[in-house]
């Protein structure tokens, strides 16, 4: 737990919530662990791999009866190494397929197309680097290679791969990392001086931030 301890009598009675200022909140998406304890299925959030939009492995309990969807993200970001999905990606595949043949039937090309005509993806090649490098390969490459080259784009906006920007299925566009975070408690985008109030089980917008907040910006 941790108190704010900034002194303005009115920003405290401003920022004060259910527990007058104490704020005891840690971030829900960084609760992740690193295996699940199921005996089966791991098809639901009460998955902890599930849950966070990654998949089993040899430590967990479900083994051999395992059918965890994000088992089979390689569709998306190759077989380079083993990603999980971003936050907002990850809730966009619950809501739309419901097991590995379901995400497999996914046109991973008409998914470039609706990320390549977001209304920042312009701005967002300007601005980062590595997108607009990518943007420049993929304007040159040759029929064969574009699958790769797709996957690479994938993992940059749609994996835990660290990037100034992932495209957000809430908003439907870019958005940059440090300016805007997907709850995977509330299941959706939302501004970075927003947290997860578990009293209240929802995000909260406040100028006093858990501490989490602070090693983050």
């Amino acid at each position: 737990m941790w108190i704010d301890d900034y002194s303005d009598s009115a920003d405290e009675q401003q920022n004060q919530g259910p527990k007058s200022g104490q704020i005891t909140e840690k971030n829900p998406n960084y609760e992740k662990k690193d295996k699940c304890n199921c005996s089966k299925g791991c098809t639901k959030r009460t998955c902890a791999c599930f849950k966070f939009g990654s998949g089993c492995n040899s430590s967990c309990g479900c083994q051999s009866s395992c059918q965890n969807m994000f088992n089979n993200l390689e569709y998306f970001f190759g077989n380079e190494k083993k990603y999980s999905a971003h936050p907002c990606f990850s809730s966009w595949l619950v809501e739309n397929v419901k097991n590995a043949d379901a995400l497999k039937q996914i046109d991973r090309n008409q998914l470039r197309e609706r990320i390549m005509q977001a209304a920042c993806y312009s701005d967002a090649c300007e601005f980062d680097h590595e997108l607009g490098e990518w943007v420049e390969e993929w304007n040159d490459i040759d029929d064969d290679e574009k699958l790769n080259h797709m996957q690479k784009l994938f993992r940059m906006l749609l994996s835990n791969k660290l990037s100034s920007y992932y495209y957000s299925f809430c908003r439907e566009d870019f958005e940059q990392d440090n300016c805007k975070w997907h709850c995977i408690v509330c299941q959706e985008c939302v501004g970075w001086r927003e947290w997860h109030c578990g009293e209240c089980k929802k995000c909260t917008y406040g100028v006093s931030l858990p501490q989490w907040m602070w090693w983050t910006k």
